[in-house]
């Protein structure tokens, strides 16, 4: 079993070059709390890859062939496409003594990485991100069979980390990071408003309302790190204040609860147990 590489720095591989792989390697870049001397990635996306090397010359190479990143690399990324994982997998001569394989690749469970990788299974992990990684402002979610305080000090170095105990925990988790493309929506809902009853121009409307919600979050992250900092904020709104009454408002047209739902509905696509799609009110 592997405890992480026992060099003083790690080298890091990613087979496949997409927008979450682009986002991790700009993150482990740009960082100084855990020790990466080198950083190979694939060639696609070529766009994508280049732009990297050229970025971070010092640290990046790109590479034609998965198997020769295999056989630089300490840790590897596998940020493909679900329909290809399997196939890459069984393709790459893995080294049980000293490669840590994480999957970025929803639909394969940690049995199938196991068997298709033939690592021991406490060599294999599944993670979740978002792109903020790059800016070590996100939160990475991952689950291995056994605690890794490697990965942790590993992914704590790109933003923050939560550490899951089962795969069912971690499906259930990144139902959290879909709620990135509502977030916008309602910023933009926010912003045409502004627009529209205030007449402030587009430009000056996606400005307030950016720096708005950026406030809010800062506001939750500089409280201190209690379970109930949420509930918290909510009790501070001003009694009869038009925060408590907006927040009342929303709640009795069932905003709310409807987050819930479309939680619910996008876990079952998840499952497999339905396209996700929620009925239509006539």
């Amino acid at each position: 079993d592997v405890d992480g590489p026992t060099t003083t720095t790690t080298t890091v591989g990613f087979i496949g070059c997409g927008t979450i792989a682009g986002a991790l390697v700009t993150g482990l870049a740009s960082q100084s709390s855990f020790p990466v001397s080198s950083i190979m990635v694939t060639k696609r996306s070529e766009t994508k890859s280049t732009l990297l090397q050229q970025t971070f010359p010092d640290l990046v190479s790109v590479h034609d062939d998965n198997q020769e990143i295999l056989d630089q690399a300490d840790i590897v990324f596998l940020c493909v496409l679900p329909e290809q994982a399997s196939d890459v997998l069984q393709n790459l001569e893995f080294d049980s003594s000293r490669h840590q394989l994480v999957s970025m690749v929803s639909t394969s469970t940690l049995a199938d990485l196991e068997r298709d990788s033939k690592l021991p299974k406490d060599n294999v992990a599944k993670m979740i991100c978002l792109p903020s990684v790059a800016f070590h402002t996100g939160v990475c979610l991952y689950c291995t069979p056994t605690p890794n305080p490697f990965l942790t000090q590993l992914f704590e170095s790109l933003g923050g980390c939560v550490s899951l105990e089962t795969e069912d925990q971690l499906e259930k988790c990144m139902i959290s990071t879909c709620l990135q493309g509502p977030l916008f929506g309602i910023m933009r809902q926010n912003r045409d408003w502004l627009v529209e009853t205030a007449g402030l121009s587009l430009e000056k409307a996606t400005y307030l309302v950016s720096k708005q919600y950026q406030g809010m979050v800062q506001d939750v992250d500089r409280r201190p790190p209690t379970a109930t900092r949420l509930d918290d904020l909510v009790a501070e709104q001003t009694p009869g204040g038009l925060n408590e009454q907006t927040l009342a408002n929303l709640d009795t047209m069932g905003v709310l609860n409807a987050y819930g739902k479309a939680m619910d509905a996008v876990l079952s696509r998840v499952q497999g147990r339905s396209d996700g799609s929620l009925p239509t009110e006539e």
